[in-house]
């Protein structure tokens, strides 16, 4: 499941809403949002987005809640062009061997990652 799927499964039984329900206020189908939900959809596009924050009639922090999951979903990342070798090279040997890291190699990485500044 993805951080989006997991955001509107959230949002939708929180808020004690079941499938069709939110499908109906979409103007989708059933079928479609599970699909989302579970991650076998990509990403869906800024439209249908807004319409998820304004029918679902989400707050601000809910919002950014689903901005951030959209992000954080997509299966695709740009490189910036004038990035050096080292940064290509890293980056493809991440992609290489993220499949087989653990959950706690993962959790150090993010921690990394996360720390920029505070070195």
């Amino acid at each position: 499941m993805t951080p989006f799927g997991m955001f509107m499964r959230t949002v939708r039984l929180e808020k004690g809403l079941l499938l069709k329900d939110v499908a109906e206020l979409m103007e989708v189908t059933s079928a479609y949002l599970s699909a989302l939900e579970h991650g076998k959809k990509g990403v869906p596009n800024a439209q249908f987005v807004s319409g998820l924050e304004n029918r679902l009639r989400l707050d601000a922090k809910q919002r950014d809640a689903l901005r951030r999951a959209v992000r954080d979903s997509s299966t695709s990342l740009a490189i910036p062009p004038k990035a050096n070798p080292a940064v290509f090279e890293t980056a493809h040997a991440f992609a290489r061997k993220l499949p087989s890291l653990s959950d706690r190699q993962l959790d150090l990485i993010n921690n990394i990652l996360r720390d920029k500044d505070k070195r």
